[in-house]
């Protein structure tokens, strides 16, 4: 099989994303096939030739139009000897390019674009949920709700297959094309002895909560401080990542004197995590939209007991009380004290952490992954 996968974030950007691609793209190498990957990159000088495929890179900061017309560009020529296309993002510009070519596209899908799109403008305040049962008028602010979700729908318009990491998503995907569409549920997985680079922290307080997300609004990361400034003065928290709400999070964490409590590492890399993870005693993801997060697996296979929130797909991973602790989503007291619970049961804690790495074992390693992967991909070349 020859196969052209788009990416739109791709190392050294971080996130579950970036890792996703490079890490199936190696796998199938090694297996046999041709791979070819083009994304968007915030600089062209990489020397990308530690990896056993193909990289081609297209400038993120150009004008948005001209970036889209290299990208497509780009695609069409990359993808004339190609068995299939999967888009792993990049929908529209895939679907462009598959149209041009006659090819076969596969489309991965982990969340609603049109609704992330019009929560970062301050179009819709709802819920993702909340979002897909909307009705949105025809006034202006309901008519780019619709634009967004005509844009959406037509990028995925020419897809073959559709692959989500979660029945959840699934079952949001289905309803846009009126299960008009093939959609393939494939779990995201994790790595599960992956390498750890040294990364330099503070001395550490008596205990550590560790959260890991892009630091938007819905990921409920202003909540989780509010919540440690409740807890011992021995608590503290080490969030990792990057994004608009840094700023508006730092200051609340001065003016509820946690500065020397809460710790913001910025951008790290996916090694750095798991050096992170495995010095942390508790994982927390208070999100209030989920996909199928990889972090909560990344966390589950380095033995950290998880706290995570009962959205999205992510019950499809923690099983509450068994392999961490489900709490419903903006329930700041369900937060502390679960917290608490497990600050003060540490064995508890240990006895979650050992049965979600029996799961991620039997259930979401690379290797099953990746197969199902192959699987998919062999099946749409060979129409």
């Amino acid at each position: 099989m020859e196969l052209l996968i788009t990416a739109g974030i791709f190392p050294p950007d971080i996130g579950g994303p970036a890792n996703f691609v490079p890490r199936l793209a190696a796998w199938l190498s090694k297996r046999g096939h041709r791979v070819r990957v083009l994304c968007w990159s915030d600089t062209l000088a990489h020397d990308d030739s530690h990896y056993p495929f193909e990289v081609h890179r297209v400038l993120r900061g150009r004008f948005p139009l001209l970036r889209f017309a290299e990208t497509v560009v780009r695609l069409c020529q990359l993808g004339r000897s190609a068995d299939v296309l999967f888009a792993n993002t990049l929908d529209l510009e895939s679907r462009i390019a598959a149209m041009l070519l006659g090819k076969p596209a596969v489309h991965k899908v982990v969340g609603d674009r049109a609704w992330e799109v019009s929560q970062r403008r301050g179009w819709f305040a709802g819920t993702i949920d909340e979002y897909q049962q909307a009705k949105h008028g025809w006034r202006l602010a309901g008519l780019r709700l619709w634009a967004l979700n005509q844009l959406r729908n037509f990028s995925l318009g020419r897809s073959h297959l559709i692959i989500t990491p979660s029945q959840y998503l699934a079952n949001i995907v289905s309803a846009w094309h009126g299960d008009r569409k093939p959609i393939s549920v494939i779990y995201n997985s994790t790595q599960l002895n992956p390498l750890t680079e040294p990364i330099d922290l503070p001395a550490a307080a008596d205990r550590t909560i560790t959260t890991v997300c892009r630091l938007v609004p819905w990921k409920g990361v202003d909540r989780l401080i509010q919540a440690v400034a409740k807890l011992d003065n021995n608590v503290r928290l080490v969030i990792a990542g990057e994004g608009p709400e840094r700023s508006h999070l730092e200051q609340l964490s001065t003016r509820l004197g946690l500065s020397d409590r809460v710790l913001f590492l910025g951008q790290i890399s996916k090694s750095q995590v798991g050096a992170v993870l495995q010095a942390s005693d508790i994982f927390v993801l208070n999100s209030t939209y989920e996909g199928l997060p990889h972090v909560v697996l990344e966390a589950m296979a380095a033995k950290v007991p998880v706290i995570a929130t009962d959205v999205g797909g992510t019950s499809e991973v923690v099983r509450s009380d068994y392999t961490g602790i489900l709490i419903p989503s903006k329930d700041n007291d369900a937060l502390i004290s679960s917290l608490n619970r497990l600050l003060h049961s540490p064995e508890q804690g240990r006895q979650l952490a050992d049965n979600g790495r029996k799961l991620i074992e039997q259930t979401f390693s690379e290797e099953q992954c990746f197969m199902r992967y192959e699987k998919a991909l062999t099946a749409m070349a060979r129409q």
